[in-house]
């Protein structure tokens, strides 16, 4: 969707994002995105009834319409809407899509789009407990727990069950090693791209180029996170990349080897080389949340904002859920129809990290039908210039707007980039893209 006219971004801010059960474990994900949209409005100095609606994109959503929630606490005006967006992984794009829709539909002049995720919070859960009598309550439950649960009654990780339905399609790190065959790209690439993200981010960290956009925030012990904790654990490996070669393959271990993988699979791999998904080269697991003020040109000039960023257009596609990572490529490659550009015309590419495997073969198969050679590219700083969600890593929810922060900061620190691509993929294999264009 091409957007006439283009749509003003200002505020650009997140948390730290910090590994699942650490630094903001303590915090819900509503807290989280609170605590972004509370810093926006307040650095922003807008009167908060300014605003005409908030949209939430939170994956797996732990609490009854947060956006509404959020909105409530903050004191925001009650007539305005609020609804919270669940699409996996590119969810905080949706809520900025939806944000842009209502935009140029004329239904508003000022929106909050937000993001967050708290894999922490996400619970464990006791499926099909209402179906039988005798865990039909949370009485009767407690007195056969942990070990006399009834056939059929199961106790699940609703983590574990976000990475995969069970019904039409696999767990994440299956899509990425399927993509990986499909696509010949071998453990050393792979390597390659994760070693730079977690370089280009540590650098950037260091330089304290991630600081502008970031919110500290307090954890448990009292003490501050101002930097991103994935980031900061990996030194060691920025500091002695031969580590790289040590981490532990998904697919080929005491648990399964890769003929295992090969045999259970087989049905979506069309050709196969060898392992090559690493603990390593996937995302880490996290909390966070991200967010900005999506606004009019006249009235973020009226209210004094400084746009740091103009989005002008979006597109969401899918492909066959077990082929997940792709759907970046058909995402971007339609956005850049819609749009009447090519990838040429495109100055940096912000592509989500999910692994890195799937991050390749979205561009592999861009390169296959427009001769990108997004190898150059990479090296050359222009592909993922500040690392992307392997370092940084990836609270579902709030990935989507962390690329435009990361987006923004390109822009920053580099005057030769006018036009940024990001672009996203999701459990279920929808996948999204946006167009950045500098203010």
């Amino acid at each position: 969707m091409k957007l006439e006219p283009k749509i003003a971004l200002a505020n650009i801010r997140r948390t730290p994002f910090a590994q699942i059960s650490k630094g903001l474990g303590t915090y819900e994900s509503a807290d989280l995105g609170e605590a972004v949209a509370k810093d926006i409005l307040d650095n922003s100095k807008i009167d908060p009834k300014e605003v005409d609606g908030v949209f939430v994109g939170e994956g797996f959503p732990q609490a009854a319409n947060p956006a509404r929630i959020i909105s409530n606490k903050l004191g925001l005006r009650e007539d305005i809407p609020a609804l919270t967006l669940a699409n996996n992984c590119v969810s905080s794009m949706e809520a900025l899509a939806e944000a842009a829709r209502r935009l140029v539909l004329k239904e508003g002049d000022l929106y909050l789009a937000l993001g967050e995720e708290s894999q922490t919070s996400m619970p464990f859960i006791i499926k099909n407990a209402r179906n039988n009598k005798k865990t039909g309550s949370v009485d009767k439950l407690m007195k056969v727990l942990p070990d006399n649960l009834p056939e059929g009654v199961e106790l699940r990780d609703v983590l574990e069950d976000g990475l995969g339905d069970g019904d039409t399609s696999f767990g994440m790190p299956v899509t990425a090693e399927i993509v990986a065959q499909n696509y010949s790209l071998t453990r050393e690439i792979s390597d390659k791209l994760a070693y730079q993200s977690y370089k280009r981010a540590y650098d950037a960290t260091v330089e304290g180029k991630y600081k502008p956009y970031l919110v500290p925030m307090k954890t448990a012990d009292g003490e501050m996170i101002d930097e991103d904790e994935a980031v900061m654990l990996r030194k060691g490996i920025v500091e002695n990349p031969s580590r790289m070669d040590k981490a532990m393959l998904l697919f080929d271990n005491p648990h399964m080897s890769f003929d295992q993988f090969k045999t259970k699979y087989g049905k979506f791999i069309e050709k196969s080389h060898g392992p090559t998904v690493t603990i390593f080269n996937a995302c880490a697991r996290s909390d966070g949340a991200s967010g900005l003020i999506a606004t009019t040109d006249e009235k973020a000039k009226e209210l004094g904002l400084k746009t740091q960023a103009y989005l002008t257009g979006f597109r969401m596609k899918g492909v066959h859920p077990n082929y997940m990572g792709i759907g970046q490529a058909e995402a971007s490659l339609a956005l850049l129809e819609d749009l009447g550009l090519k990838i040429e015309d495109v100055d940096q590419i912000e592509i989500h990290e999910a692994f890195a495997a799937t991050a390749i073969g979205a561009l592999e198969e861009i390169k296959n039908r427009t001769g990108l050679d997004w190898e150059k590219k990479f090296d050359e700083g222009k592909i993922n210039a500040y690392g992307s969600s392997i370092a940084i890593g990836h609270p579902f929810g709030a990935t989507g707007l962390r690329l435009i922060a990361n987006a923004a900061m390109v822009m920053d620190h580099n005057k030769d980039v006018n036009r940024v691509l990001i672009t996203a993929c999701a459990h279920g294999g929808v996948a999204g893209a946006m167009m950045i264009e500098r203010a």
